[in-house]
């Protein structure tokens, strides 16, 4: 049996699914890119999935007890594989301890997404392409029936590559908030305005909250601030208060919205 799903390699979420399949009866014996291979199996397995070096993976095939090695398959991200492994051996029946893989499994999850939107772009101007040509070479005498069947198999396979690099994203999303990375991730800007404010602030104390950029200040103390965060407005403005005078104003706008009247 083979089934096409887009996991990310190694998660709990693949291994969920794959222990589904196994109390089923299929047993994974491949696994290439988003397709696994199972077959039939009338023992009861338990499967589990590891990061292993490359250089450590032959080793480990080399010396199956308890655990029978079911597949491999590299990744692109780092210099390692995720090694599947199964035992019909009742002491390991019990499910794993999470062992904390989000930072590498963001990566993955990265790269999976770039590809989806690749694949996605890449069909979308080929088929627009393609239509184009055929209206340009037949002189829009493309009878409607087949023009509106080729508009609605184009939409819908771009629809379907669209929706499955959505879900990638909502991976990614998650694996970002887990593990607080958000390098090269886009994030809102937030305008920061202070009035009365002596010198300027003192932005290593709220670092936490993103990246900041003093946008231009005057004599009369009114600072502007830029904050790349994904805190809320409310968030931001606490932050800021605690550690300006009292007698200093903080207003903070939000990317969409406008400046409050009197600051330009």
């Amino acid at each position: 049996m083979r089934r096409y799903r887009t996991l990310i390699k190694g998660s709990s979420t693949e291994l969920s699914w794959l222990n589904k399949q196994a109390a089923k009866g299929w047993l994974l014996t491949r696994v290439h890119g988003n397709w696994y291979d199972f077959e039939k199996t009338t023992a009861h397995y338990r499967i589990f999935s590891e990061y292993v070096p490359n250089e450590l993976a032959p080793t480990l095939a080399n010396h199956e007890q308890v655990f029978k090695i079911l597949a491999t398959t590299p990744l692109t991200v780092e210099d390692v594989q995720v090694m599947y492994t199964g035992s019909s051996e009742p002491k390991m029946q019990q499910p794993r301890v999470d062992r904390q893989d989000a930072p590498l499994q963001l990566k993955i999850a990265l790269a999976m997404r770039t590809h989806d939107l690749n694949v996605m772009n890449v069909f979308f101007f080929v088929g627009l392409v393609f239509i184009i040509t055929a209206i340009f070479v037949t002189k829009d005498s493309i009878p409607d029936n087949i023009g509106e069947l080729m508009l609605s198999i184009w939409l819908l396979i771009v629809a379907v590559l669209a929706i499955r690099a959505i879900k990638v994203h909502a991976i990614v999303a998650r694996l970002r908030r887990q593990t607080q990375n958000y390098d090269g991730a886009w994030m809102p800007t937030k305008h920061v305005f202070i009035k009365h404010l002596a010198t300027e602030l003192e932005t290593e104390k709220v670092a936490s909250l993103g990246s900041w950029q003093l946008v231009g200040h005057d004599k009369k103390g009114f600072y502007w601030y830029d904050i790349r965060t994904l805190a809320s407005d409310t968030e931001v403005r606490d932050a800021v208060k605690a550690i300006v005078p009292t007698e200093a104003t903080v207003t903070v706008v939000g990317m969409l919205g406008l400046a409050p009247i009197g600051y330009f």
